[in-house]
């Protein structure tokens, strides 16, 4: 996404493990993300859990705006402040919580923006089916709502499409919202970065081919861009298009990560 979220389809996790993510095929049943109790989602009980994991003086300023915030549940400063702490915490689920509160009081667009990052990072970031669907669910509500007050919102649409084809039943609903965003803006980096990623998952390579090298036009130094593009040549027998590509990439990083990844890819080459 172009507006500062961390979501790992745009490589918020480390790279090899986003890699995987992205050539890996994903299972989703009927219903959503795959279910593996009948159990449901509980907020209260996330909230004891993460509580648990701080230090006391962690706990102390949460506990304090959480008695405050009793007596006035709608004010909106408490809300982010506790929204903020949570988000130092690194638990995008629960300040998600507090931002969407916000937002049902302003019903401000901005607000609903802060939900959906929050609750689309809770989404990617969490293996727990029961949590990855409650999240996807209200990803999709948040971003919904956002584009209620603004249409044009392309990058809330470019959202609400990944969470439909990565996290529902309904992938190809996903696949034609992102295909909406580029015949509106051909330009759209992400957009055409994760219709490249859902082209390979398909097996769609000549077209992932298209949406990379598109990705390059537009941002010339999106390694990650790069790097699925060398994997997608060297999937389709290209090599000498892979280690075209792995080349320029070696020249614009030094990330040891991903010139781990780019050395492993240039030894399959080469052998």
């Amino acid at each position: 996404m172009q507006t500062g979220s961390k979501q790992l389809l745009l490589i918020a996790g480390t790279l090899a493990l986003s890699i995987a993510l992205y050539f890996a095929p994903h299972k989703i049943s009927e219903t959503g993300v795959e279910a593996k109790s009948p159990e449901k989602f509980s907020f209260s009980s996330m909230l004891d859990q993460a509580k648990k994991g701080l230090k006391r003086q962690e706990l102390l300023p949460v506990e304090n705006l959480e008695k405050a915030l009793s007596g006035d549940e709608n004010n909106t400063r408490l809300l982010d402040s506790l929204g903020h702490i949570w988000d130092s915490a690194q638990q995008p689920a629960i300040s998600a919580f507090y931002f969407e509160k916000i937002a049902e009081v302003t019903n401000g667009e901005k607000d609903w923006l802060n939900a959906a990052y929050r609750y689309f990072d809770a989404f990617q970031m969490t293996d727990d089916s029961i949590i990855r669907t409650a999240m996807v669910s209200k990803a999709v509500d948040s971003y919904k709502r956002v584009l209620k007050i603004d249409s044009t919102n392309l990058d809330a649409k470019t959202d609400l499409g990944l969470c439909y084809a990565e996290g529902s039943g309904s992938p190809m609903q996903g696949i034609k919202l992102l295909k909406e965003v580029v015949a509106r803006n051909p330009e759209h980096e992400n957009a055409q970065f994760n219709l490249g990623i859902l082209s390979v998952r398909s097996g769609q390579l000549d077209k992932a081919v298209e949406r990379f090298e598109k990705v390059l036009q537009i941002n010339p130094g999106k390694y990650e861009a790069r790097y699925l593009l060398a994997q997608t040549y060297a999937r389709l027998g290209d090599k000498e298009k892979a280690r075209e590509n792995l080349e320029i990439l070696k020249k614009q990083t030094s990330n040891p990560q991903l010139m781990q990844e780019v050395n492993s890819l240039m030894t399959q080459l080469n052998n």
